[in-house]
């Protein structure tokens, strides 16, 4: 008898045991699983694929084209950009232009253009610590910078900014001040690598207003809701926003309305939405990093020898 009890009382504690598993995967009433959604939007049953990323608007010979149009002779050599491949038949039409006016092109994986200490012009700023390093001075012949395009955001908009990587080495302190204008004034140059998420409300042309501004070592994620508020500004669309700097996972993400539109790239990722039009009007991305321009800018690369004897 006592071997059929013992053999009973073990499996009636192996079902309560079960029992107890079962009730623990289902949270109790008034528990969610997550303890704040709006904070965790990337769960597991809506999660963000690294790949889904807002795609670079397309590469533009535009600026090329009107620096050619005013050109006096100061440009002989252009450095070559891997993205003109994306335009190739626009691409077939400069390279003629440049060919007609003397203009040659020298290649980025190339360092005898630099030995022979030439100047040239390029539109790839992630040449400029190679040209820093062999003392070459590197000025802005066109472009945007941060400030110009923040500026340029109509008034009823909402600007959002998630860095990926960093996005402070390129803040010195006249930047800084300049960009406290336009409403990013918590991130400096101490913060290198950090995340930084910040949200901008332009209620009018010189009125920009921080809905929300964090720097942080972790990680940073925010999200409101369509109708949600901060003080007297209405959310009017559904916002999702992350950040990680270079050691807290080094991504950026930006939803609106459940579109991406961060192209995740290093640097402040940036979305301009107009609140008149209901739609994202501008998706941008500046190397803060590296500069204070957007991709699309134009630079003049000089020895800083030559620019001592033309002085």
């Amino acid at each position: 008898m006592s071997e059929v009890w013992l053999k009973a009382a073990a499996a009636a504690l192996f079902l309560t045991w079960i029992s107890i598993l079962l009730a623990m995967r289902k949270p109790g009433p008034g528990l969610p699983a997550i303890l704040d959604p709006k904070k965790a939007f990337a769960a597991e049953e809506d999660p963000v694929e690294p790949e889904a990323v807002a795609a670079a608007p397309p590469y533009s010979f535009s600026k090329w084209e009107k620096l050619l149009g005013e050109e006096d002779g100061s440009c002989k050599f252009i450095c070559e950009n891997p993205r003109w491949e994306e335009a190739a038949e626009a691409y077939d039409v400069f390279a003629k232009s440049c060919e007609e006016k003397g203009i040659a092109f020298v290649g980025r994986e190339r360092s005898d253009w630099i030995s022979g200490r030439i100047t040239a012009h390029f539109d790839d700023c992630r040449l400029m610590p190679l040209l820093w390093a062999e003392n070459y001075h590197v000025h802005l012949v066109q472009g945007r910078s941060l400030f110009d395009l923040l500026r340029e955001a109509a008034p009823f908009s909402i600007i959002i900014i998630s860095v990926k990587d960093d996005g402070s080495q390129a803040l010195n302190h006249d930047w800084q001040e300049k960009l406290c204008e336009v409403g990013v004034r918590s991130l400096t140059r101490e913060h290198l690598r950090h995340s930084y998420i910040n949200i901008i409300w332009k209620k009018y042309h010189n009125t920009y207003i921080n809905l929300y501004e964090e720097c942080s070592v972790g990680p940073l994620a925010k999200r409101y809701d369509q109708g949600d508020f901060i003080n007297d500004f209405k959310f009017p669309m559904c916002l999702e926003v992350e950040s990680a700097g270079y050691h807290a996972g080094n991504y950026s993400r930006i939803r609106i309305d459940g579109r991406q539109c961060s192209q995740n790239l290093r640097g402040m990722n940036i979305a301009v939405f107009d609140m008149m039009d209901s739609k994202a009007e501008g998706i941008y991305r500046v190397d803060t990093f590296i500069t204070m321009y957007e991709d699309n800018a134009i630079y003049r690369a000089v020895p800083a020898e030559g620019e001592k004897n033309a002085s």
